[in-house]
Formats: structure tokens, C-alpha cells, sequence
């Protein structure tokens, strides 16, 4: 069952601590939840100009001690929700006791200023069938509780950064097997234009009656270096992290006695 407002009114000394109730900001089944201050750099600012997509946490005026028989919702505010700000936060369980901190992204394609006292979003109280045998307040591993400056990841850090650095090294094992790929693709289809272009170089040469050994023993060694200096650079440019020592050693070497046999021909 969710309180409504006189009841929200009735209790406002079990739910609020610091004097930062206001029965004005009480409305039908819900309480506004106003900016303290946004945080930026682990700091708190006054005001903060949200760029389109930008993501913010911030700081309430309101500080909450929930009572063993209610738990927290955050609800967004149907103003805010139309100006492009879309606010979330965690479900606030029986004996919990911290200033709430809220993400706020702008999801509009214009800046939105934020900045002290503004109303960000509501808070909805649901009374429970009964207390649980372990509140908030008692659990060992309650990270956020009296969170009077903003934690962060607090505990869950080093866990959820680990994960991060998993997903980046997948996503750069996957960069790394697409340009392998891409390597891949344009060096058959260089193999295959060279091939071609042997080819048609021979024929042609071949139905002009051109018979000089010389002549075309100097076009093949010449297009035979062009083709193999830009399936090095295709190879270079595109898989150059995967470039084994010893096989571009030998292509350079290949390179060399081509230019050699090239030399002699002439």
C-alpha cells in the first residue's frame, strides 16, 4: 500500500531527518526531491549545464531515514520527463538512512541547466505486509548507508572494473579479428588482380607478337615488384600488430632479389 499525502504528513518525522521537510512539496501519493548539488569531478557544484546524452549524479536537499515498514520508490516528474531529463535511482529499503543520489541524464537534443533547490523528481513511500528480519541498516554489506558524500561504486569498484576491463579487452580482440579479416580479404583480392595482371600483361604482349625475352622478363619483374610493395603496404597498414619478424624479413629479402634479377635484366 503507498502512503498518501496525510499520511506522508503524519510520519514526515519517521521518514526525514535534518529538518529538510517541507509540507508543501508533499503532493497526492508522493514528495518532491529538490537538487543539493550535482557532483562533478567528486565534488559538489551549485549548477550544472547538462549537454545532450550527458550523464550527472546528483545530491538531494532531503535526507531519509526510512522506517522498517516502508520502502522508497523514485519516480520521475512529469515537468522534467517532458523538458528531455530522464531521472532514476534505487529502490530505498526499510532503514536506510542517507541523502538520496540520483542519475540524471539529458536524453533532449538541447543543453538543460541543473541547479540548487530545482525539483528533480518524487519519492513514493509503499508500506509493507511486515518488517523484515534484516534492515538496511543491518546488513554488514550495506555500501550505501550514511552516504553523506557521494561514493561512487563504493565497494563493487574493483568487481565492476574488472568486468569493464574484460569487456575492453573482448572488444579489442574483436577490432583485432575484423582488421584480420579485412587483411585477409584485400590481400587475395591483390593476389588475384596481380595474378590477373600477369596474365593479360603475357597475352597482350604475346598477340602483338612481341617476343623479346628481355622486354618481358623486365614488364614482369617490374609489375611483379609494384604488386608485392603494395600487398606489403595492405598487409602493413591494415594487420601490422600481427606482422610475424621473420616473414617480413623475408619479404623484404624477396623484394631485394627482385630488384636484383630487375637490375641484371636491364
Amino acid at each position: 500500500m503507498i502512503l498518501v499525502d496525510k499520511k506522508i504528513k503524519e510520519r514526515h518525522t519517521e521518514i526525514f531527518s535534518d529538518n529538510c521537510y517541507d509540507e508543501k512539496y508533499v503532493n497526492a501519493v508522493s514528495y518532491d526531491l529538490h537538487v543539493s548539488g550535482i557532483v562533478e569531478n567528486d565534488g559538489i557544484v551549485k549548477s550544472y549545464v547538462l549537454r545532450p546524452g550527458e550523464i550527472v549524479f546528483i545530491k538531494t536537499v532531503e535526507k531519509i531515514h526510512m522506517p522498517k515498514d516502508l520502502l522508497g520508490r523514485i519516480g520521475e516528474k512529469n515537468s522534467r520527463m517532458r523538458q528531455g531529463l530522464c531521472v532514476a535511482g534505487p529502490h530505498y529499503y526499510p532503514g536506510h538512512e542517507t541523502y538520496l543520489y540520483l542519475r540524471v541524464q539529458n536524453i533532449s537534443a538541447s543543453s538543460i541547466k541543473i541547479k540548487e533547490k530545482d525539483a528533480i523528481a518524487q519519492i513514493f513511500f509503499e508500506e509493507l505486509c511486515e518488517i523484515p528480519e534484516e534492515t538496511y541498516d543491518q546488513q554488514t554489506d550495506a555500501s550505501f548507508n550514511n552516504e553523506e558524500e557521494y561514493l561512487g561504486l563504493a565497494k563493487y569498484k574493483d568487481e565492476y572494473e574488472e568486468r569493464m576491463e574484460n569487456l575492453k579487452d573482448a572488444s579489442q580482440n574483436l577490432d583485432e579479428k575484423i582488421n584480420h579479416i579485412y587483411a585477409n580479404i584485400l590481400t587475395l583480392m591483390g593476389i588475384f588482380v596481380s595474378v590477373f595482371s600477369l596474365i593479360m600483361v603475357n597475352f597482350t604482349n604475346i598477340n602483338q607478337k612481341i617476343i623479346d625475352r628481355k622486354y618481358i622478363a623486365t614488364v614482369n619483374l617490374s609489375l611483379g615488384i609494384v604488386i608485392s610493395l603494395f600487398l606489403g603496404l595492405i598487409v602493413l597498414l591494415v594487420n601490422h600488430k600481427e606482422i610475424n619478424k621473420k616473414a617480413f624479413i623475408l619479404y623484404i629479402v624477396g623484394i631485394v632479389l627482385l630488384a636484383v634479377l630487375l637490375a641484371f635484366v636491364i
